[in-house]
């Protein structure tokens, strides 16, 4: 399967921003470490992707067959994000209740409700995977109805969908910035971009007559805010979800149109991580547990690299173990064979990080 290079690029990335920031965490935010410390960031990029994987999927099967089957892409999104998570879940479970003197049994977790919790006591990290499934349960019928009452409705509920966000972080309509509604800024920018390239040629292509100089103008945008950090004399304030999105979504249009083979060991080793970046997010927090009682966090730089590795170690066995089995089974499906060349487009590997 040809794969894009800038994409896996992008997705591995993110994992690594998110798994450096929880390191430091670990570590107790030492000062010294603080310029590594992206802010969350590397979440908000694997929003973008998520929506840009799914908006293609679904808007592929449009284009091919004049219809989205809604519960045949429910189907596949289950049995390549829900097998992996009820692993580490029910691992997480045992775990507190065999060492805990008091237990409650998580139901909000089952479900992916959690991120409407005050607390998350446990498996923090999930609470993205909440906006994730919760933002797959909406969006096919979403199109679907969208494409039924025509292209302006269906981009303007996009837009929608993009910009509400924003209004409900600044009227306070939200508990915690891990609820969903607002945190859909960059899902729906990815899906947004996958609308316009499928259905608005000549607008896209205007898009990619300037893509370069937009992706640099993006990159310095981003070093601006994270040097401007460093300067409060410059009274600038941290990028919100929305400008985050609209970065990103740069980077993404600028990645599709880097199409190439992988056959050097830096593409392998980028796809590696790319394709096990899902597992590395739900098991880095316990790779850091692990590595907490084994060594001295003093020795800061040993104490990465042997978490990154108890990291890359875990996850290739979930990834061999659970993910691709379920990957391989959606194959055998009827309700996979129906429609099987939509997978033959270039790159349809997930992106989420769950």
């Amino acid at each position: 399967m040809q794969r894009n290079f800038a994409l896996d690029c992008f997705r591995a990335l993110a994992i690594m921003l998110v798994f450096t920031g929880h390191t430091i965490n670990s570590l107790g935010s030492p000062q010294a470490l603080a310029p590594l410390q992206f802010g969350g960031t590397g979440v908000d990029l694997f929003f973008v992707l998520s929506g840009w994987l799914i908006g293609n999927q679904l808007l592929i099967e449009q284009q091919k067959f004049g219809n989205i089957d809604i519960s045949r892409f429910w189907i596949r999104r289950w049995m390549r994000t829900l097998p992996a998570y009820y692993a580490v879940l029910t691992l997480t479970i045992l775990q507190q209740y065999l060492t805990k003197d008091t237990f409650d049994f998580p139901w909000a977790y089952l479900f992916f409700l959690q991120n409407y919790q005050a607390n998350l006591d446990i498996f923090y990290v999930s609470w993205s995977l909440s906006v994730e499934e919760q933002f797959y349960l909406f969006i096919a019928p979403l199109l679907v109805v969208g494409f039924k009452f025509g292209h302006k409705t269906l981009i303007t509920v996009l837009l929608i969908l993009l910009l509400s966000p924003s209004l409900f972080r600044s009227l306070e309509l939200f508990n915690s910035l891990k609820e969903t509604h607002v945190r859909l800024d960059c899902c729906a920018m990815g899906v947004l971009l996958a609308y316009i390239k499928s259905t608005q040629v000549k607008m896209w292509q205007n898009v990619l007559r300037y893509i370069h100089l937009l992706f640099y103008f993006s990159i310095a945008l981003y070093a601006f805010y994270y040097i401007a950090r460093y300067y409060p004399e410059w009274h600038v304030i941290e990028p919100s979800k929305l400008q985050l999105a609209i970065i990103f979504g740069m980077w993404v249009i600028w990645a599709d149109c880097k199409m190439r083979s992988n056959k050097h060991r830096l593409d392998l080793i980028v796809m590696h991580i790319s394709t096990r970046s899902y597992a590395m997010y739900l098991l880095h927090v316990d790779a850091l547990a692990i590595t907490s009682h084994l060594m001295d966090k003093n020795y800061m730089f040993t104490y990465y690299i042997i978490a990154l590795s108890i990291t890359l170690i875990l996850s290739e066995v979930m990834y061999r173990v659970i993910e691709m089995p379920f990957i391989n089974a959606r194959k055998k499906f009827s309700f996979s064979r129906a429609r099987q060349q939509i997978e033959k487009v270039p790159y349809r590997e997930n992106y989420t990080h769950g």
